[in-house]
């Protein structure tokens, strides 16, 4: 059994990429249809999409059944099996949360400026995070390395930069 730096078995480790790029993409793809439609209210369901997935441990996942029960069953994707750890994604989806339900409630109260630059903000990280680099990742990885254990004992698997995909095994 190999193990990284961290002594966290390799083996046990495995996620699917494709799930968590279905989640990205669809994260951007709703806040930007809430930025054209004005609409705060898709904000908050998607601040209730990364709710459920965070106090789900990823079981009520909306994106996550998408992608398992239509897009792999129509043949558009195939599972992406890769060694990383999901407690980086989980914690990039408590950022999320803060960062959805915050622009919801601003542009609800009529802060509008600031609530849908929360929202660009997260269209640009979630459009990076699609593309290899999850900056909410990174911030998962960087406080790992400030030795704050618990949630974060996990270090990165392989020896990629912190907060890239994972490479395949």
């Amino acid at each position: 059994m190999n193990a990284n730096t961290n002594n966290t078995p390799n083996d046990d480790r495995w996620l699917d990429a494709n799930s968590i790029m279905t989640g990205q993409f669809l994260t951007v793809t709703m806040a930007t249809s809430a930025y054209i439609l004005d609409s705060w209210e898709l904000l908050a369901f998607q601040c209730g999409v990364f709710l459920l997935s965070v106090i789900s441990a990823g079981r009520l996942d909306i994106y996550t059944w998408i992608y398992k029960r239509l897009l792999i069953r129509l043949g558009l994707l195939k599972p992406d099996m890769r060694n990383d750890n999901i407690e980086a994604y989980r914690f990039a989806n408590m950022i999320g949360i803060v960062v959805s339900g915050s622009a919801a409630y601003l542009i609800y109260s009529g802060y509008t400026a600031i609530g849908w630059g929360l929202a660009w903000a997260m269209i640009s990280l979630g459009s990076l995070a699609f593309f290899g680099w999850c900056a909410a990742c990174w911030m998962y990885y960087m406080i790992q390395k400030m030795g704050i254990k618990g949630f974060f004992r996990h270090s990165q698997i392989a020896d990629n930069f912190p907060g890239a995909k994972a490479p395949r095994s």
